[in-house]
């Protein structure tokens, strides 16, 4: 393309980034955004968004911060994926912190967050052992009117028990699931390897006296 005279716009380095980043090039795609303000071609919420989810599924959760701080440096608004993608990495540094500002700062903007998002604070939460505030962001979530799914449930649920916290836990089930949806669960954390421990299968047993829980189920 260079080669033919014709100079490539922001359109078409947007998808050389998210090609590299897809094939996590991460590198080479931090290169392309170099060359795109040496050419004096301004980065757009797309370039941000495919790099940031890039740096995040390439396990850079710092350099995904970095860049997040960087849009925001140069006034560009983040949308709701871009922000999830912020969110998971700040979980997966621990920087709690942050991650709360970051939900505030989605809220202020007028992004309304979503089960993607709630599931990532949650994980946070859970792997920071921070369990008051999982249970809040729990309980928020409901009260938007956010349904939770099984990942939601399986992560907050398990680290609960795992804890030691069953009546928390056993709060946080009741509040959305019924019996059938219960056995689902359950059925969907084996299948997934994450056999219910004894602190586990007494929790569900107190909320679902008749379920019987073993591998083979």
């Amino acid at each position: 393309m260079k080669d033919e005279g014709i100079p490539p716009n922001v359109v078409t380095l947007n998808s050389v980034i998210a090609a590299l980043c897809k094939e996590r090039r991460t590198k080479e795609a931090l290169t392309v955004l170099d060359l795109m303000t040496q050419r004096g071609l301004a980065p757009d919420a797309v370039t941000y968004s495919c790099l940031i989810n890039g740096m995040c599924h390439a396990s850079q959760w710092s350099e995904a911060t970095r860049l997040f701080n960087r849009m925001n440096d140069e006034g560009i608004p983040p949308n709701v994926v871009t922000l999830n993608s912020v969110i998971a990495a700040l979980c997966k540094e621990r920087r709690t912190k942050d991650v709360l500002t970051v939900l505030q700062l989605m809220t202020q903007r007028g992004l309304r967050p979503n089960v993607v998002t709630y599931n990532s604070l949650i994980y946070g939460m859970c792997h920071a052992l921070q369990w008051g505030e999982a249970i809040r962001l729990f309980d928020e979530m409901v009260n938007l009117g956010i349904l939770p799914d099984t990942t939601t449930l399986t992560k907050l649920f398990y680290a609960l028990c795992r804890e030691g916290l069953t009546e928390e836990a056993h709060k946080a089930f009741e509040a959305t699931f019924q019996y059938d949806e219960a056995v689902t669960l359950v059925k969907e954390m084996i299948q997934k390897g994450m056999m219910p421990d004894l602190e586990t299968q007494k929790a569900l047993g107190d909320f679902c006296p008749k379920m019987h829980i073993s591998p083979a189920d």
